[in-house]
């Protein structure tokens, strides 16, 4: 499974100006994907490759998602989003800060998988 998320990712890597912090990043989060059993389709690696993309250029440039009502979040499972927080604790350790409002933005791509493997 990993080697097929990678050459989704790979495209991202190339086009970004951080190229060595983004792909250190996915490598992260394909191991969390991979150690979570999730099984996104290529349409939702995309959609994340995208986003954890422009995470890196705000982490880089000290830029600032704005901020989210987290009621609209109330539904998301916790277990989504730690694997969020997991990934946003990476990017401040090795990237630069974030925004708190990155975790339950990104936690809807893991709720997405989530729900897909339930499903099946």
């Amino acid at each position: 499974m990993q080697v097929a998320l990678y050459k989704e990712l790979e495209s991202y890597i190339k086009d970004s100006k951080y190229q060595e912090s983004l792909k250190q990043l996915m490598d992260y989060v394909i191991l969390l994907i991979d150690e979570n059993k999730l099984h996104p389709s290529t349409l939702e690696i995309k959609i994340l490759g995208n986003h954890l993309s422009e995470m890196v250029n705000r982490a880089e440039n000290n830029e600032k998602l704005a901020p989210v009502d987290k009621q609209i979040f109330a539904n998301v499972r916790d277990c989504s989003l730690a694997l969020s927080q997991k990934i946003v604790d990476y990017i401040t350790k090795n990237i630069g800060q974030l925004a708190e409002s990155e975790k339950y933005v990104l936690s809807i791509h893991f709720e997405n998988m989530i729900e897909t493997k339930e499903e099946k």
